[in-house]
């Protein structure tokens, strides 16, 4: 069952810092990244605790993380029942964390450890609540990868407002900024834009993303799609006021095309038209199909609300050194 953690803003013990790692069939390179993590981690920041979400992996994963906590003192874990997602995962996360600062990063390597010094000094400077870490540079990423990061950072823009392009999940939260995420009530999630919502202060710090340390991403279009969906569905009515201006625009064109037919009827001049006629068939029997589509989206996301399930369940907490 999920396991929901009392906010420890008040708590007197808190660490500094919390880093969320959610991780998903990661076990080829966990033990590398987590070497580097908490070498800088040591460094920059003496009082922080790691906490690494398995979202079910179906690897080595949560042996290779149970191995780890030998080695270090301040490593903690939390390992789904099945896979749920990188949203609930983050999710699990939030929750688990007691830090006065969270960080939230993807356990490929991709989101470099050596950024989190400067993603700490805004905040420790009191000038920000969120420090997001944005894309300078994707040279690891393939030109498909590119393209549809473009394509989803525009569309994402132009239909919900949220000015998302070169920014990540890889990201900073003043305990507040937590807290008021935890507050939300929706079960469908959209991290990324959530935090992005809230309007607090904001400070971005470049950086280039990392080679993965093992293996290939599963991230591709697919997934980049449903993503899509779920961040629109989620903040932006406006793909149904489209729907609106569509058959607005549908009935004035039907209402000439009336006015013209009678006007040939009338004339003694009418032809035949066949082929106007299939284009402006094809033409709104594929709008109505579009608008169904977009609405059952909206459906899909209240019947997932609705439902009232738990975004994830646990089927076990890793914290040896309680």
């Amino acid at each position: 069952m999920t396991t929901v953690v009392a906010s420890p803003a008040h708590d007197a013990r808190a660490p500094e810092l919390s880093v969320i790692v959610p991780a998903f069939n990661e076990g080829a390179g966990i033990a590398m990244f987590l070497g580097r993590l908490f070498e800088v981690l040591r460094a920059c920041c003496p009082e922080h605790e790691v906490w690494v979400i398995d979202d079910g992996s179906r690897d080595d994963t949560w042996t290779r993380l149970r191995e780890e906590c030998i080695r270090y003192p301040r490593l903690d874990g939390v390992r789904f029942t099945r896979n749920f997602g990188k949203e609930a995962a983050i999710l699990a996360g939030l929750r688990h964390a007691r830090g006065r600062a969270v960080v939230v990063m993807d356990a490929d390597g991709q989101h470099p450890p050596a950024l989190l010094p400067q993603l700490l000094e805004p905040w420790r400077a009191g000038r920000a609540r969120i420090v997001a870490a944005h894309k300078v540079a994707r040279t690891s990423d393939g030109w498909v990868a590119r393209v549809n990061a473009l394509l989803f950072n525009r569309l994402m823009l132009m239909l919900t407002g949220l000015d998302l392009s070169a920014s990540s999940d890889f990201r900073l939260l003043d305990r507040s900024a937590v807290d008021a995420l935890l507050a939300f009530p929706e079960k469908v999630r959209f991290f990324r834009g959530m935090t992005v919502w809230t309007g607090f202060p904001t400070e971005r710090v470049g950086f280039d993303v990392a080679p993965r340390i093992a293996g290939d991403s599963r991230w591709g279009t697919g997934q980049l799609i449903r993503l899509a969906v779920t961040g629109i569905t989620a903040y932006s009515a406006k793909p149904l006021g489209m729907i609106f201006k569509l058959g607005v625009f549908g009935m004035v064109a039907a209402l000439l095309l009336l006015i013209q037919a009678l006007y040939s009827w009338f004339t003694e001049s009418a032809v035949s038209g066949w082929t106007s006629l299939t284009v402006v068939v094809l033409f709104f029997g594929s709008a109505n199909l579009l608008g169904i589509g977009v609405l059952g989206a909206y459906l899909a996301q209240l019947f997932e609300e609705i439902k009232a399930r738990p975004p994830f369940l646990i089927r076990e907490t890793l914290r040896p050194h309680d």
